[in-house]
């Protein structure tokens, strides 16, 4: 009784896998698509998405930082 109610839950595996495919082949549609539903505020994954992009600008900062300070570093002679 139980089991059956959780199999029509169940996503298809090869639907899932579609889906992902289709995602990395187009990803900046993925992108826009996430940034709208991140704009609606409706979907459980908005809170994660944000994160995700807050993350994401703070590596590239940190990175950015880094290389300009170590390339300092090196050519004044950083002993």
């Amino acid at each position: 009784m139980f089991g059956r109610a959780i199999v029509e839950r169940m996503t298809d595996p090869v639907d899932k896998a579609k889906e992902i495919v289709e995602d990395l082949e187009h990803p900046i549609e993925t992108v826009k698509a996430l940034e709208k539903e991140a704009e609606e505020g409706e979907s459980a994954r908005t809170p994660l998405i944000a994160i995700t992009g807050v993350g994401l600008i703070s590596v590239v900062v940190v990175l950015i930082v880094l290389a300009i300070a170590l390339t300092l570093y090196f050519v004044y002679g950083g002993k």
